[in-house]
């Protein structure tokens, strides 16, 4: 009876020993994160403020924007291996791919790199409804993926209906929040759906999807704007399976 006087919890104060973050833009040069090794060096410095322990880095790879491939994104995670202050944080290499049919023509030509075994990290456009999505996820699933979708909460055709979340849960995708999401970043549509697909049980994994310095020194100052610590606690265990 008394939870509305309980304070929102930071981050730092939820985390769980060994947390892996699964999504951010950590490796230098080759999209709109860490820009040289030296900010890769002072990320992973805050990201350890955080609490956070180890990662799995997930540059971008969207076609005629960042054009990545496996030996790019090898490349990168090579040199933070060989040259950085913590070349153990960063666990090993993914994607966080841009799912559309160039992603499909690379799927079929090359195995995908995944956070871990088949487990694949997509995100959708962040605009306009991929009017063949279940198309383009079922070509994806048939090739033994096991598809995780990226902050759904951010994408804004999905808020008119929770149905939509739970058409693609029953589909048998994974659901991956925003750390950032959850501590009010984006904006107040985002952070209501953040609340609503929490409270409904439909996220399975969490990811920080930090870019830059600002995206810590949010996470250091904002709370996580949900009281119900231990369902979040719960959630924040599960990337424990990856």
């Amino acid at each position: 009876m008394f939870n509305f006087l309980k304070s929102n919890p930071f981050l730092r104060d939820v985390l769980p020993p060994n947390y892996l973050d699964i999504h951010n833009h950590l490796l230098p040069g080759i999209d709109d994160g860490s820009p040289d090794l030296p900010t890769t060096n002072a990320l992973i410095e805050g990201m350890k403020s955080l609490g956070i322990t180890q990662a799995v880095a997930t540059p971008h790879t969207f076609f005629e924007r960042f054009d990545n491939t496996s030996e790019s994104i090898h490349q990168a995670f090579d040199q933070v291996k060989k040259q950085a202050n913590h070349p153990e944080f960063i666990r090993n290499p993914a994607s966080e791919y841009m799912l559309d049919l160039h992603l499909l023509d690379r799927a079929n030509k090359e195995r995908l790199l995944c956070i871990k075994d088949n487990f694949l990290l997509v995100e959708l456009n962040l605009f306009n409804w991929p009017i063949n999505l279940y198309e383009l996820l079922f070509e994806l699933k048939i090739k033994d993926y096991q598809i995780i979708i990226a902050h759904p909460e951010r994408y804004t055709y999905f808020h008119n209906s929770i149905k939509k979340f739970e058409k693609l849960k029953e589909f048998g995708v994974e659901f991956q929040m925003n750390l950032l999401s959850l501590a009010g970043y984006y904006n107040n549509d985002v952070l209501k759906c953040t609340k609503e697909l929490l409270e409904r049980d439909l996220y399975t994994f969490t990811g920080t999807d930090i870019h830059h310095a600002q995206h810590i020194e949010f996470l250091q100052k904002k709370p996580l704007l949900f009281k119900q610590e231990n369902q979040l606690i719960q959630l924040l265990e599960n990337n424990a399976q990856l």
